[in-house]
């Protein structure tokens, strides 16, 4: 094991929920849990790294805006 705590990293997205991934085995889960499902690490909160945002932008290109 890695770390023995850390925050779970959200990734959002424009047309489907919210994912959170754990930073020290990169498993993706639906919900933020007190402590990893697969590797057991215990997570104290979230970080949000702001993914949407390029999601946006690509929308943006792709409808000419």
């Amino acid at each position: 094991m890695k770390n023995d705590h850390g925050l779970w990293i959200r990734h959002t997205h424009l047309f489907e929920a919210d994912e959170y991934e754990c930073p020290n085995c990169r498993k993706i889960f639906k919900r933020p849990e007190k402590a990893c499902p697969a590797c057991g690490i215990r997570l104290r909160g979230i970080r949000d790294p702001q993914d949407w945002v390029d999601e946006a932008a690509e929308m943006d290109w792709m409808m000419g805006d």
